[in-house]
């Protein structure tokens, strides 16, 4: 399995201290203080890009982030004080705590179908998962000119491939095609309230819209999602992928 993200060889260096590998779609977080973890997750889970860009963008290479590799105790506690804050300002801006679980080690799986994060959600004992919204973020994206939703190559060599590509694909159109009509429907019935800011009106609309929207995404949407556990957690999640039929989930568990 590899990543759809490519870094060049300097975000490669950058980047080789803090994860344990650049070009796989599985890797864990390593060498950050847990309010940089915390911080990178609530983004990750807003944002139509992977962890590890978002680490560079907003982290490594964002000095309002006030992150760098501290050399003494006390550059470690300013890196750490300017780093609450930017998690403080990130909670304020997009309104959800739900983050707050997520204190530990952390494993991020990227482009791994809705179906797939159903299974890892139903194993919540020992581990806090945390998947990118629906809500929140666009599914319309494509890669590669093509929407992004799990080609299992089991159905791909059936006499099924065309109809579960065209499905997929015809439902994706639809979200998209509908993502614009339905926000101006919504502008029409849900007009800003009196004083109430023009940026805020505008992201209550768009949050309206996917919600109204994501029931046409396919079980094999493509998402994004970061989980925290304890060992116990992991092992009993690896044996519960691999007791899955799909193959998708076995992929996982050896990932």
């Amino acid at each position: 399995m590899e990543s759809h993200e490519s870094f060049s060889p300097a975000e490669q260096l950058q980047l080789a201290q803090y994860v344990t590998n650049t070009k796989r779609p599985v890797f864990v977080l390593t060498n950050l203080p847990e309010v940089i973890k915390g911080a990178l997750f609530s983004r990750y889970s807003r944002s139509t890009l992977g962890l590890r860009t978002l680490l560079l963008r907003e982290f490594l290479q964002n000095d309002e982030a006030g992150f760098q590799a501290p050399t003494t105790s006390q550059d470690s506690r300013l890196a750490l004080t300017k780093a609450q804050s930017f998690y403080d300002r990130i909670l304020d801006g997009y309104g959800d705590d739900s983050i707050g679980e997520l204190g530990g080690a952390h494993l991020a799986l990227e482009q791994v179908s809705i179906l797939a994060t159903k299974v890892l959600e139903d194993a919540r004992i020992g581990g806090s998962p945390l998947e990118k919204s629906t809500r929140y973020v666009s599914f319309a994206q494509q890669i590669n000119e093509d929407f992004q939703f799990y080609k299992d190559p089991r159905v791909l060599a059936s006499a099924h491939a065309e109809l579960y590509l065209e499905t997929n694909r015809e439902l994706f159109r639809t979200y998209a095609e509908l993502i614009e009509p339905v926000r101006d429907y919504l502008r029409k019935v849900l007009p800003p309230k009196p004083a109430q800011p023009q940026a805020a009106y505008e992201r209550s609309i768009r949050a309206r819209g996917f919600d109204l929207l994501r029931g046409l995404l396919p079980a094999s949407t493509l998402t994004n999602m970061g989980v925290f556990g304890n060992g116990r957690f992991f092992e009993g999640l690896l044996i519960r992928l691999r007791l899955q039929t799909l193959q998708e989930f076995r992929n996982l568990a050896s990932a």
